[in-house]
């Protein structure tokens, strides 16, 4: 039975925000150079078939860096009724390695609000919710991490949707697809090149698609 008010559904909703594409991305690698006004991201969340929200990535040269800046809404109904709501904006700066050095995030879900700031040290991540601090291995990624293709093979994964660590594992499939396997969790990835085409997440039977669209 698909439960929206659980941590793990909302974590998968919120899973995979970097499943976005365009096509001027597809022909863009993450080491090769951006455009100077960045490359535009999106696509559609879907549920049993219906659009339920969309994902607005841009991904920006900034020095060494590449900054991500996330737009994300959700809203699925019940007989007419709200029974979930998410509305999430950040901005995440990375090495063309897929390395984090810094987050910054908001994110909204059924009307409770989780801020989230993170920075990296010599000897790891150090990131701040509600002021407590926690501290993850350097190679960590986020769940608006999975654009990119090496970022679904890291073991730990910041929850950006509630402020929380956990654990995955993955293997790449006969067809080079990705599957990625956490706990009451099992995804399935395809990209081409560096970023993210489709992915499809799987819980207690029920599925939801993250479909690549044109951009604007």
């Amino acid at each position: 039975m698909f439960t929206l008010q659980n941590p793990t559904r909302r974590r998968l909703l919120a899973g995979c925000a970097g499943l976005a594409f365009s096509s001027l991305a597809a022909a863009i690698g993450l080491k090769d150079p951006l455009p100077a006004n960045g490359v535009l991201l999106k696509y559609d969340i879907l549920y049993k078939g219906e659009k339920v929200g969309e994902h607005l990535m841009k991904a920006t040269p900034d020095g060494e860096l590449v900054r991500l800046e996330h737009t994300r809404h959700i809203d699925v109904k019940v007989l007419f009724i709200t029974a979930f709501t998410e509305r999430h904006q950040s901005t995440e700066w990375w090495t063309k390695s897929v390395m984090l050095r810094k987050l910054e995030a908001r994110n909204l879900v059924n009307g409770k609000e989780v801020d989230i700031t993170g920075r990296a040290l010599p000897d790891g991540f150090v990131f701040v919710v509600d002021g407590k601090e926690q501290k993850v291995p350097a190679d960590a990624v986020t769940l608006d991490s999975y654009w990119v293709a090496n970022a679904v093979k890291r073991s730990t994964v910041i929850d950006v949707a509630n402020g929380k660590v956990f654990k995955t594992s993955s293997k790449i499939l006969p067809n080079g697809s990705v599957e990625l396997n956490a706990k009451d969790l099992v995804a399935k990835f395809a990209y081409q090149g560096d970023f993210m085409s489709r992915g499809e997440l799987e819980q207690d039977g029920n599925t939801i698609v993250y479909q690549r669209i044109s951009g604007p």
